[in-house]
């Protein structure tokens, strides 16, 4: 993609950054401007997650290279820097090691499953709700009451039954 030129050969848009700005750097009043992005979507960051600046990334990358090659590692941004500390970090000896180690692991791997024990004595339970019954009650407990309240025949009709 070449931006276009003028005939000084500088590019618009730096000719424009430079001429149509004002002393705290935005755009004068009356410039607008002639390039970038409503005019270059292809220049527009699209939003998405960059390996290159994911630890996690570095962490895999770095643990699958070969020893001569990772010692000869020079880190160039922040993530790979603390990538390549921790790793280094994690081969040593001790609590702090051990505790790398199992960041790492659960950075590349992912973490181990974790089972959840929700058992309860039936003397620890707890009612989440106070006040609030569900009734389990046998079946027919209340048709008894509709009966007498409401006669033989109109209870069979609301109850859906018949030969009380």
């Amino acid at each position: 993609m070449s931006n276009e030129m003028d005939s000084t050969g500088v590019d618009t848009a730096t000719k424009q950054a430079v001429n149509g700005r004002d002393e705290r750097g935005r755009f004068a009043t009356g410039n607008t401007p002639t390039t970038g992005f409503h005019t270059n979507p292809e220049r527009r960051n699209n939003g998405k997650w960059d390996k290159d600046e994911s630890i996690s990334y570095w962490y895999n990358k770095l643990l699958r290279m070969p020893n001569d090659e990772f010692d000869s590692f020079k880190p160039a941004n922040s993530s790979q820097r603390i990538a390549y500390i921790r790793i280094v970090t994690a081969c040593g000896t001790g609590e702090l090691a051990l505790r790398v180690t199992k960041e790492i692991t659960d950075r590349t791997e992912g973490r181990p499953r974790q089972d959840i024990d929700m058992s309860l004595e039936q003397d620890e339970a707890v009612p989440i709700i106070k006040g609030f019954v569900i009734p389990t009650m046998p079946e027919h407990f209340f048709d008894k009451d509709i009966i007498e309240q409401l006669g033989e025949e109109k209870a069979a009709e609301v109850l859906g039954r018949h030969n009380y």
